[in-house]
């Protein structure tokens, strides 16, 4: 499970991929809300991982572990 880094620049979203070495813009969220955030993180270029939802919206930036998120 690689570690990922999810910060705000700029009102946009982006998630760094340690274990890669990318970094890209978060373009679609499963879940996000103030009270329930996280699920299937899609980035630009095509990649998804999932991140397990958490009961608030993280204050950025923020370090989680993440897993590959299934196709579909």
């Amino acid at each position: 499970m690689p570690v990922v880094i999810f910060r705000e620049r700029n009102a946009q979203l982006y998630c760094y991929v340690a274990k890669l070495d990318l970094e890209a813009k978060v373009t679609g969220m499963e879940f996000d809300r103030h009270d329930y955030w996280g699920g299937r993180v899609e980035l630009e270029g095509g990649k998804c991982y999932y991140v397990n939802p958490q009961d608030a919206k993280p204050v950025f930036p923020v370090s989680l572990r993440a897993s590959r998120a299934e196709l579909g």
